[in-house]
């Protein structure tokens, strides 16, 4: 792991979420002029929102750039609580892109699972046989946890399932979740962390083993 965080970007509070969402559209720019078409993977939370919002307003090629979630709340599509219902409502819905829900509520949530793996091996190019994401952004808790891979838990030892139906005891919930494998397959992955105390948890990765340490040295920048 790079002790030094080489990829950090660190930007002040008040420019974070404008400098944050200029460094997405650079990436995705470079990416476009590789690919005919790319496939991108979104995490929720409240810190990505007014980035993608942002974001939504740049003059990018968005009919070439279908768009996925890292995971989700084990919660009806309307929720307030959904990531896919949070996300739409800042984004998809201005994009002339695709989109995918992990949640379809004709299915159970451990079927949902299973469908949405299926989806992304149908539709992703495959590297190193598994599908790879052009771009995955990811989020961070203070307990290290990334995606809905919560210290402690069934999934972050699963190398067999690429999406799957995660138990998080200290929640008393159920999340759905891409795993460690299909996450570090992303051609480019990016860490949204902002504010103090991700970056001194950030700082202190090596003196402890959180679900994040796994991917630090997959990340193409970390924004803060």
């Amino acid at each position: 792991m790079k002790n030094n965080l080489q990829q950090l970007t660190t930007f002040s509070p008040d420019e974070f979420v404008h400098k944050s969402s200029k460094v997405l559209e650079s990436i995705i720019l470079d990416l476009l002029k590789e690919e005919k078409a790319i496939n991108i993977a979104l995490s929720g939370g409240s810190s990505p929102l007014p980035i993608y919002e942002l974001l939504s307003t740049y003059k990018l090629d968005w009919k070439r750039i279908s768009f996925y979630l890292v995971d989700e709340r084990c919660v009806p599509l309307k929720s307030e609580q959904s990531n896919f219902n949070n996300i739409h409502n800042c984004f998809f819905k201005s994009l002339h892109s695709k989109y995918y829900s992990m949640v379809r509520e004709d299915l159970t949530y451990e079927e949902t699972a299973i469908n949405y793996e299926k989806l992304i091996i149908k539709n992703l190019r495959s590297k190193n046989d598994l599908p790879q994401f052009d771009l995955i952004i990811l989020g961070m808790g203070l307990d290290g946890h990334t995606a809905s891979l919560f210290p402690g838990t069934d999934a972050l030892g699963n190398k067999k399932d690429l999406v799957v139906l995660n138990k998080i005891p200290k929640l008393n919930t159920d999340r759905i979740t891409m795993t460690f494998p299909l996450i570090l397959n992303s051609k480019k992955i990016v860490l949204i962390a902002s504010g103090e105390e991700k970056l001194n948890l950030l700082k202190n990765l090596c003196e402890n083993n959180h679900p994040i340490s796994k991917i630090i040295p997959q990340i193409y920048t970390i924004l803060n």
